[in-house]
């Protein structure tokens, strides 16, 4: 008897280990898939070799994979992209079709002052507001300089953006240690009394998202301050007489089902003349692109302002600007006397960029291999355009509802 449940035992751990076998070598078709792709459509390493580092973590992955979990390997992944060096070619952590990814639930966000939790299901609305010191034993900090060399970037503020989203996620966790496959995890927190506590979070699935979550309006504020408040709109205006002054809040690049970015170009020139605004004041901080051929139209009368009307242009930007964003900024830099202000973009004037989807064929993980350079001002070496008035919200003004940069720029720059 003892013999026979032996020989079971022993005969259900080999097809484990072939089921193992056979996943990691559906997986490792998938990467050779992926680098064929790369020597296919890549810009730049369709015409030339590999840079090393990519090499080297490309060995790592294959030699490893087999003690991946498949959340683990979507981020393996992600940082082999990193080496190809733009924010366009990237591996999602989400939307493969083996099984369900899991993150935590809450929304982070780096301020100046430190990491914070602005955003929670409706379990842990109650962390809202809190500075997380540490995620697991891993310091919150140390993640994030880590962020650098892995976030798909085109500059350093890519791994501002984009890290804290990454660091909800379960196989990115595993990534810096935590055992394979947790339900959940410890996070050090200073709640917003000051107290410092441990609290443990259950992992998730992930629910169908949408790009990389732009920031909320502040969870208890009944009525957010005014670059909170309609984010969701691609674009809208607001006068603000006291100042001589018109805001434009820019979101995203693209037509709305009623009304077309060149239609609200048009609004603008009206809103613009009757207002006798003298000072226009462009906010791209949400505006993480979409389809740049739309803005010939918008430029074109934000340059007569400047022109005909002797108007003043400040544009505000952020880590979130990027791709078709960074286009529009880059030729209103180009074009006219605009003044920056905000944090730098997570782009540069002239980059490799563009949307070009793939899907696995084994795990239908997704994401995007750039196939394009946009050089939108020849000859520009810069990784952002530095802002005249560089400075980036504290969780206490966020918290607090206020927006010290508009403050500042109105302060500065409008006319009493």
């Amino acid at each position: 008897m003892k013999k026979i449940c032996y020989l079971l035992l022993l005969t259900c751990s080999f097809c484990m280990c072939d089921g193992q076998d056979d996943k990691s070598q559906r997986w490792l078709s998938d990467i050779n898939w992926l680098v064929h792709k790369i020597q296919q459509e890549h810009y730049i390493y369709k015409n030339r070799e590999f840079p090393s580092s990519f090499q080297q973590q490309l060995s790592s992955i294959k030699q490893h994979i087999g003690s991946y979990s498949d959340e683990r390997i979507l981020i393996e992944l992600q940082q082999l992209l990193y080496h190809l060096g733009d924010g366009h070619t990237y591996m999602l952590p989400f939307g493969y079709q083996l099984g369900s990814v899991y993150y935590l639930p809450v929304q982070l966000y780096a301020f100046s002052d430190g990491m914070y939790i602005i955003d929670a299901d409706e379990k842990h609305q109650h962390l809202i507001g809190a500075r997380i010191k540490k995620i697991d034993r891993f310091e919150v900090q140390d993640m994030m300089q880590k962020m650098v060399s892995f976030v798909s970037q085109d500059n350093t503020m890519g791994a501002t953006w984009i890290g804290p989203f990454f660091l909800r996620f379960r196989g990115m966790l595993e990534f810096f240690g935590l055992p394979k496959n947790a339900s959940s995890v410890s996070l050090s927190l200073r709640d917003v009394d000051g107290k410092e506590k441990e609290v443990s979070v259950d992992f998730v699935p992930v629910p169908r998202l949408r790009g990389i979550p732009k920031l909320v309006a502040p969870f208890h504020s009944s009525k957010p301050v005014r670059y909170l408040q309609n984010i969701q709109s691609p674009y809208w205006l607001q006068s603000i007489p006291s100042d001589h002054a018109l805001y434009l809040q820019f979101n995203q690049v693209m037509n709305t089902p009623t009304e077309s970015l060149s239609a609200f170009a048009k609004k603008l020139e009206d809103s613009l003349l009757l207002t006798k605004a003298s000072l226009l004041i462009i906010d791209v901080r949400h505006n993480n692109g979409g389809n740049a051929d739309l803005l010939g139209p918008l430029l074109h009368v934000i340059k007569a302002f400047e022109q005909n009307q002797k108007g003043q242009i400040v544009v505000l930007t952020g880590r979130n600007t990027f791709s078709a964003a960074q286009i529009f900024i880059t030729k209103v830099n180009r074009d006219t006397k605009a003044i920056f202000a905000g944090e730098p973009s997570s782009s540069s004037p002239n980059f490799v960029g563009e949307e070009n989807g793939f899907t696995l064929p084994f795990s239908g993980a997704i994401g995007s291999i750039s196939n394009r350079y946009h050089e939108n001002f020849p000859g520009d070496k810069r990784k952002w355009i530095e802002p005249a008035l560089r400075l980036s919200i504290s969780s206490k003004d966020y918290f607090g509802n206020r927006d010290p940069l508009l403050e500042a720029v109105l302060k500065k720059y409008a006319e009493r």
